[in-house]
């Protein structure tokens, strides 16, 4: 059991007996139980620290003042028999009722935003109650009747007054106190006893002159006692003390009761005693418990006022809480309504984005009974403009292209942005050949040259087209319409494709090349195969060129089906070093042996990775192989575009990357060479050692232009030092034509096909690395004249 819980045992235990003993020992108990409380309260403070402790400590104060007063009271009683009243014993008496009304004073903090004398109405009803019932049977008797002295009723009379404030304090304790502990509520009992015991008391001088309720008021002493001791053990005692008062809008309907009962004490105790008492012991009987009646009733009124004032106040604050929620409810509600916008609108063209579209086309899959029509747009070259002249020229021309698109559609219709450089357009209840008028329309209006930042800048677009009704969902639509549009950008650009059934097939089949190449790449499932470079005048194999090869479950996939795919999606990176460190091992032995070098092909991807220089010298060195034995081939159409994308449209880095590398002696090759269109500005900065002829100037006839074409490019790279490598030669008539034009290399079906290595190697070995097919044939072939 905890110690509080053992305090009030003992203690209620003790008083329950001293209402049985004699007077002196009933002061001893008196003076025990008042010690032991004020230890309570000196051991619960230390124990539980408050954090207000000033009303503990004034009640410790205030039951050791009483312990010392009663303690006089037992001396004087002893030394004479009798106690004379007042004497100097009620001063410690008063002290401790002063501290106790003190203490109860400040267990509540006021409120400074309360009026002061709102705080004590409450207890102001409650007291002219009380001081009702306190006249008629306690101070009007002590007045009138014989049974007590001046002195002494003088003395009752002031304990009266202090039980009255004590009364007050106490039911504004009771009512405004915002913790309901405990520990609060043994105080609360504790007053009560106090105020009690001496309302026993005093009634008993008053009506029968002696002091027969001693008993009785000491017992309630010795409660108040032992309850304020218990309270101060109580752990709920660190809370309860010093707390801001509460403040009640509405009166509790409890308290109404009290207020009603009180009422009416002053006229009915006023009408009691003129049907009861006759004659009246004095007029002053019936008019003091009027006049209460009267102060109850204005204290009651003040109470009204107070509530009609706080309701008052409190509906000017709805008022102005019900204006400013009606304020902000209006800018919530346009908040809202710009969210929205922002949300379904791009912030650059003002053109709606893709969730509107999302949302429109979900709406518009719902109408079984029309037909609708969906355009996406791509600018083609609009990456160009970004890179060349910035952002903001690019933010510029998005914005024009809007404003363009704009005036080819019809409001009805959804126009969005989808982001970057895309936008669509969604026709609901349109025909196929409006459709396709507005798809051509786009083309031709966004093809029109644009000025932007005083620059006139030229950009196309690409348009798919979809024409669609339900049973479909907006996801399909988007993906159909966007294979329309990839179409549109396969087929050249800057035109209007139609969504075809064939295309998903396409797709699909795309995608599923896509991943069995990811597969591929992470299995090594490829295989590389050799085609022979052979030197005309000798047939002697100078060098082999690298081919890829592969056939996912023993299918073959040729290459220009899934090199495109590989380069889309990436993969180009990992399949080119793959083949790079292959290659170099597999042309270790005829190096060695013939001296043969191997040519690899290298993707405009390859050229841009920043560790690319880093990749072909590993290979090298693993090999091991020296640079000599390898020669990098690239298209002259990547060459061209990966210089122009460097940095200020220039040559440098590419150069500086291509010089490295000969450094280390790679030799670099133009392959294709003849397919571009600036191939001579570019060979006098580049440093590019062989030039691969396109297949499309491999003379297949005696035509002299073909000829003319085939001459110049040889004496161009014998005037550059740059070594000539024809492709595509298939007949020995071919090859003797490229001997009469000083060609010395070249390579085709007529030497060799491309072999697997071992097969390659079995040829070369038994060979000695001279083809049989490709020495010079004493038959001549006359070459035609050129034309004048």
């Amino acid at each position: 059991m905890t110690a509080w819980r053992w305090y009030a045992v003992l203690g209620l235990g003790a008083v329950a007996v001293g209402g049985f003993l004699p007077v002196m020992p009933r002061q001893g108990l008196y003076a025990l139980i008042g010690l032991s409380a004020a230890a309570a309260v000196a051991v619960g403070v230390r124990l539980h620290r408050p954090e207000h402790r000033r009303s503990w400590v004034v009640f410790g104060v205030a039951i050791g003042c009483s312990v010392l007063a009663s303690l006089a009271w037992a001396v004087q009683y002893q030394l004479s028999g009798a106690v004379v009243f007042p004497a100097a014993k009620d001063v410690p008496f008063v002290a401790s009722y002063t501290l106790m009304a003190l203490g109860t004073l400040a267990w509540v903090r006021p409120d400074p935003r309360r009026p002061r004398g709102e705080r004590f109405v409450d207890a102001g009803i409650v007291a002219s109650g009380v001081a009702a019932i306190a006249w008629t049977f306690i101070v009007h008797p002590l007045l009138f009747t014989q049974h007590v002295g001046v002195r002494r009723t003088t003395g009752h009379l002031m304990y009266i007054v202090i039980d009255l404030v004590l009364v007050v304090l106490a039911a504004r304790m009771v009512f405004t106190s915002s913790v309901r502990s405990p520990a609060h509520a043994l105080v609360s009992c504790a007053l009560g006893a106090v105020i009690t015991g001496d309302v026993v008391f005093s009634a008993a001088v008053a009506w029968t002159g002696d002091t027969r309720g001693d008993a009785i008021s000491t017992g309630l002493y010795l409660c108040a006692y032992a309850l304020i001791g218990t309270a101060a053990l109580h752990p709920s005692m660190a809370g309860a003390a010093g707390r801001p008062e509460r403040v009640q809008p509405v009166i509790p309907r409890r308290r109404v009761y009290l207020y009603s009962v009180l009422a009416l004490v002053g006229p009915v105790v006023a009408i009691t005693m003129l049907l009861v008492e006759s004659p009246l012991p004095s007029r002053w009987w019936v008019v003091v418990p009027l006049a209460t009646s009267v102060v109850t009733s204005i204290l009651l009124i003040a109470r009204l006022s107070q509530l009609v004032r706080l309701t008052n106040r409190r509906v000017r604050e709805l008022d102005a809480h019900a204006v400013a929620l009606g304020t902000a409810l209006q800018e919530q509600e346009a908040l809202r309504q710009q969210l929205t916008h922002r949300a379904l609108h791009d912030a650059l063209t003002g053109l709606g984005n893709r969730a509107l579209l999302q949302e429109r086309l979900e709406h518009a899959v719902t109408r079984t009974a029309s037909s609708h029509g969906l355009l996406l747009l791509d600018l083609d070259g609009f990456k160009d403009v970004n890179d060349t002249f910035g952002h903001p020229a690019g933010d510029a021309l998005l914005i024009e292209v809007a404003a363009r698109l704009l005036g080819e559609v019809s409001t009805s219709d959804t126009l969005v942005r989808l982001g970057g450089d895309e936008f669509a357009v969604l026709l609901e209840d349109v025909t196929p050949p409006r459709l396709s008028s507005v798809g051509a329309a786009v083309v031709a209006a966004l093809g029109r040259p644009y000025t932007v930042h005083g620059r006139e800048l030229s950009v196309t677009t690409s348009v798919g087209s979809l024409h669609f009704a339900a049973p479909t969902t907006p996801s399909e639509a988007l993906r159909n319409a966007d294979l329309a549009l990839y179409a549109a950008k396969a087929a050249g650009k800057n035109r209007l494709a139609v969504y075809e059934p064939r295309l998903a097939v396409e797709r699909h089949e795309h995608m599923r090349i896509s991943a069995a190449l990811r597969r591929a790449v992470a299995e090594e499932e490829f295989v590389v195969n050799y085609q022979p470079v052979v030197d005309l005048a000798t047939g002697r194999v100078t060098a082999v060129e690298a081919l890829l090869r592969w056939s996912p479950e023993g299918t073959p996939v040729p290459p220009l089906e899934f090199i495109p795919i590989a380069e889309q999606y990436g993969l180009i990176v990992p399949i080119g070093a793959w083949v790079l460190r292959q290659a170099c091992r597999d042309v270790r032995s005829w190096h060695e042996r013939f001296g043969i070098s191997v040519t690899v092909n290298v993707s405009g991807r390859q050229l841009r990775e920043p560790g690319f220089v880093s990749v072909v010298l590993s290979a090298l060195r693993d090999a091991p192989l020296p640079g000599s034995a390898l020669i990098l081939e690239i298209t002259e159409s990547v060459l061209v575009s990966s210089t122009g994308a460097s940095s200020g449209g220039g040559v440098s880095d590419v150069a500086e990357l291509l010089s490295s590398l000969r450094e280390a002696g790679v030799r670099i090759a133009v392959d294709d060479f003849g397919t571009g269109y600036s191939s001579l500005a570019y060979l006098r900065h580049l440093p590019v050692d062989i030039l691969k002829i396109d297949r499309a100037f491999t003379p297949d006839g005696a035509q002299a232009e073909e000829m003319a074409f085939t001459r110049a490019i040889v004496e161009l790279g014998n005037s550059l030092r740059l070594s000539s490598i024809a492709e595509a030669v298939e007949t020995p008539e071919q090859a003797e034509r490229l001997r009469q034009l000083d060609c010395p290399q070249a390579q085709g079906y007529h030497f060799s096909r491309p072999l697997p290595a071992d097969a390659l190697d079995e040829v070369l070995t038994s060979s000695n690395g001279v083809l049989p097919g490709a020495r010079p044939t004493s038959r001549p072939v006359s070459l035609p004249a050129s034309p004048r």
